[in-house]
Parts: C-alpha cells; sequence; structure tokens
C-alpha cells in the first residue's frame, strides 16, 4: 500500500499552465521525431558526405549519449531545479541540431549527432517530472497519456516527414527545422515556467555519474550494430566485462554516498523496483519488435522492404492510443491492474505472433498481433511513469522519473542485442559458414543468392522462432512483475 503523494504546489495561472505544456509537449514531440526522422534521410547523406564505412555511428552515437545522461539530468534537476535543467536541455538539443545541418564531414555529423543526443537526453525525463509536479494525479494520468500518443505519433511521422523534407528542401532540413521549434519551446520555458520546489543543498555525486556513465556506455557499445560489426568477439567480450566493473563500482559508491546519483531505495522499494523491472521488459518488447518482425516479414517471407516497415506501424499506432484509454484506467483501478491489463495483451499479441509464425500466416495477420502488443504498450508505460511518481519522495521525482526511459532504453538495446546472438547462433548451426553471408544475399548482392535464398528464408524463419519464444517468455514475466505494481492511485 502507498502512502498518499503530498498535495501538489500551488498551481500557476491558468495561461501559464497551457503555455508550460505546450512547450512540454513540444519538447517531446522533438525528442521522438529526431529518433527516427534521420533513416529515410540517410542514404541522401551517405552520398553527399561519402561516409557509408561510418553511416551506423550516427544512429548509435544519438542513442548513446541520450541513454547515458538521462539519470544525470533526473538528479541535477532535483539539486537545481527542473526549469534550469530543462532549459540547458533544449539548448544543447537546439545546438547540436544546428552543428548537424552544418556538418560538412560524417566525423562532423556523428559528433554533433553525440551533442544532439546529451540535449535530448534531458528532454522527455524533465517533461515527465514537471508535469508530476505541475498536476494532481487525475490530470497527470490524461497529460501524460498525451504525452504518450504524441511521441508514438512523431516517432511515426518521423520516416514520413523525413522523406519528403529531404526530397524538397535536403537533408539538412531535417535538422534545421529543430532551430525555429526549439526556440519557441526555450522560451516558453524562460518566460512561464517557474519553480514549484525549492533546489536542494545536496552535492551532485560526480563520482557516481561518472562511473555509471563508463558501465553503460560500455555496455551498450558492446551490443550496438556498429561496435558488431566493426569488433571481434574479444572485443565486445571486454566492453561487456569493463561495464560490469563500472556498474560493481558504481553499485557501492551507491551504498556509501550520503547523497548518492541513484538512491538505493528505488531499486530495493517493491513499488518502485517492479516498474522499473517492468521497463526494462517493456523495453526489450519494444525494441525486439521493431528489430525481428520486420526481418521476419523481409527475410522469411520474402515480403517487401515496404511491408517489412509497415507491418510494425500498428504497433505504433495502437501505443498512442491506448495510452490515453490505460490513463483512465490508472485513474479508475490503480497502478496494478492497469499494468496487468497491458502485459496481458502484449502476452496474447506475443501468443498470435507465434501463431501467425508458425501456420504461415499472411502479413496482414503478423500486423493484427503488432497491433496486439501495441495496444498493451499504452497502459504498461503509462503505469511504470505514474507508480513511480506516486510512490518516489518529491525531492527524488527528477531522478526517479528519468529512470523509467533510461531502463526501457538500457533494457531494450541489452536485450536486443542479447536476441540478435541467439540468431545469429541458429543461423550458424543452419548454414554453416554461409551465415556470414546471409545478410548479403538477403540483399542479393551476393554472386549465390538466387540459389541459396530458398535455404537462408528457411534457415531465417527457425532462427526466428526461438526469438520469438523468448520474447513471449520476457511477456509472461512482464505480467507477474506487474502483480508487483503498487494497488491503488491514492490522492
Amino acid at each position: 500500500m502507498t502512502t498518499p503523494e503530498p498535495a501538489p504546489p500551488p498551481r500557476f495561472d491558468p495561461a501559464q499552465r497551457k503555455a508550460v505544456t505546450a512547450a512540454l509537449i513540444l519538447v517531446t514531440a522533438l525528442a521522438s521525431f529526431e529518433s527516427t526522422v534521420v533513416s529515410t534521410a540517410m542514404p541522401t547523406i551517405i552520398g553527399d558526405l561519402n561516409g557509408l564505412p561510418l553511416y551506423s555511428w550516427v544512429f548509435s552515437v544519438y542513442l548513446l549519449s541520450a541513454t547515458v545522461a538521462m539519470p544525470l539530468y533526473g538528479r541535477l534537476a532535483d539539486i537545481h531545479g527542473r526549469r534550469r535543467l530543462l532549459l540547458w536541455a533544449i539548448g544543447i538539443f537546439v545546438a547540436g541540431a544546428g552543428a548537424c545541418a552544418a556538418a560538412r564531414s560524417m566525423p562532423e555529423l556523428i559528433a554533433a549527432r553525440a551533442i544532439q543526443g546529451l540535449g535530448a537526453a534531458g528532454l522527455v525525463p524533465i517533461a515527465l517530472t514537471v508535469s508530476g509536479d505541475l498536476f494532481t494525479l487525475q490530470e497527470r494520468a490524461r497529460i501524460q497519456g498525451l504525452f504518450s500518443s504524441v511521441w508514438g505519433a512523431a516517432g511515426l511521422l518521423g520516416p514520413l516527414v523525413g522523406a519528403a523534407m529531404t526530397l524538397a528542401f535536403g537533408w539538412r532540413s531535417i535538422f534545421s527545422i529543430n532551430l525555429p521549434l526549439g526556440l519557441i519551446a526555450f522560451v516558453l520555458v524562460l518566460t512561464q515556467m517557474r519553480e514549484s520546489r525549492a533546489p536542494l543543498p545536496d552535492p551532485f555525486d560526480a563520482w557516481g555519474a561518472s562511473s555509471l556513465a563508463v558501465g553503460v556506455s560500455a555496455a551498450l557499445l558492446a551490443v550496438l550494430p556498429t561496435s558488431q560489426q566493426s569488433l571481434p568477439a574479444m572485443g565486445r567480450a571486454g566492453l561487456g566485462a569493463a561495464a560490469a566493473a563500472a556498474l560493481v563500482v558504481f553499485f557501492a559508491i551507491q551504498r556509501r554516498r550520503e547523497h548518492p546519483l541513484v538512491p538505493p531505495a528505488l531499486l530495493q522499494r517493491r513499488a518502485t523496483a517492479a516498474p522499473y523491472l517492468g521497463g526494462v521488459l517493456l523495453g526489450t518488447t519494444v525494441f525486439g519488435v521493431d528489430t525481428f518482425v520486420p526481418l521476419f516479414v523481409q527475410g522469411a517471407r520474402g515480403g517487401t522492404a515496404a511491408a517489412a516497415g509497415a507491418v510494425v506501424t500498428p504497433l505504433v499506432l495502437l501505443w498512442a492510443v491506448s495510452a490515453a484509454a490505460g490513463a483512465r484506467t490508472v485513474v479508475g483501478f490503480g497502478f496494478r491492474k492497469t499494468a496487468q491489463a497491458g502485459a496481458l495483451l502484449i502476452l496474447l499479441g506475443f501468443v498470435a505472433l507465434i501463431v501467425a509464425a508458425t501456420r504461415d500466416a499472411g502479413v496482414a495477420w503478423i500486423s493484427a498481433a503488432c497491433a496486439l502488443v501495441g495496444a498493451g504498450l499504452g497502459p504498461s508505460s503509462i503505469s511504470q511513469v505514474l507508480a513511480i511518481q506516486h510512490a518516489a519522495p518529491e525531492a527524488q521525482r527528477g531522478v526517479a522519473t528519468s529512470l523509467v526511459p533510461f531502463t526501457r532504453t538500457v533494457g531494450g538495446s541489452l536485450g536486443v542485442g542479447a536476441l540478435g546472438g541467439l540468431l545469429a547462433a541458429g543461423l550458424r548451426l543452419r548454414l554453416g559458414p554461409a551465415a556470414e553471408s546471409a545478410g548479403q544475399v538477403l540483399a542479393g548482392r551476393h554472386p549465390g543468392a538466387p540459389a541459396a535464398s530458398a535455404a537462408l528464408r528457411h534457415a531465417l524463419e527457425h532462427s526466428l522462432l526461438p526469438v520469438f519464444a523468448v520474447l513471449l517468455a520476457l511477456a509472461a514475466a512482464n505480467l507477474a512483475v506487474a502483480s508487483g505494481f503498487p494497488d491503488k492511485a491514492e490522492g
């Protein structure tokens, strides 16, 4: 049973609160849009900057810098105030976008994307934290449901808008569009937002931040596609060992510090630990479907690239829609029942996916299974955020909230890396040395592609089924974890 959260701070003037909410929605949309908009512009960027060998780092460095900095923003927002950190995040994000638009080489673009990721790391966590400060639980559920819908819609539109802008105005426009929109958000926050809480006198845990950054960076580098393409297995194993050592040091520091970066109680109390574990599992679900279902459609079933991309569109659409429904469910039935309902829908979605895969069902049935997973993501994701904000002390709300997207991203990246290893092992078992050229065969660039493609598709189908089975098992684990959520949404 959770204790009721403290009464909300004195309300803003209604016009101010609307302006601040508009700014929060805008920065949420920018962060989501920028995470997907680059994909369709990359062929043009590669042709202009001659950077094919480095192209994957444009995605990887953004994910890496954004993930590592999330808990740091959350803790700094608790210490120094949300407004100041949100202004810094917007400023860094816009500066990085401007540097991307001005890049004249691929290394310059990669460095600029790292800066942009450092800014993006603070946008969504602080926006969610500010909503927790401004609104009561009932209001917050509705607003954060809107945030989830905006996030899903912006991410879905990103590739489409990116392609249109690249054709009409050139690839630099997908970055420069952030400048006026970011400036609007910056001005709204600067002029309309005031702090709802006093800053804390606590010192910032620099040693904890450093060890966490090293550990998470090494772990992500070990599993990112860039490292899998450029590093031998021993190199990735070395990164994994370095990650483990750094994280051991981090947790040792957190136990000894009077003012730790991540208060250990957040990871030890059932009311917050269960949602964080659910976030890890949810991240693996999202990244796993996005990575392996399109591969199954195109590689195992022989579908087109367009069909492979479109098959997961229902997941994003249903996620956005179900988030709003989940917000109402939280208020009416509590965090636990909402999380359990979402987890059950995800579980049923993976059951449907495996049935469709084993029964040779068409792409429409696979899309329907993805839609069912998406319908569960909305209630699951919003119950995690709201349960943690409800259970965490107000003075820790920033870091507590920032750990939600952090656990999802880290869990998703590491989970997909492990599932990719399972897929690779299955292909090696079925194809032997020919597994090394599987990617070229699927793309039709290998000399033996016409003759080998049928065997490869058969091997790929049977190698992906264990991946889907693991995702199903993780969905079942997520349903069990949901029972540890706080019971009622009081206050």
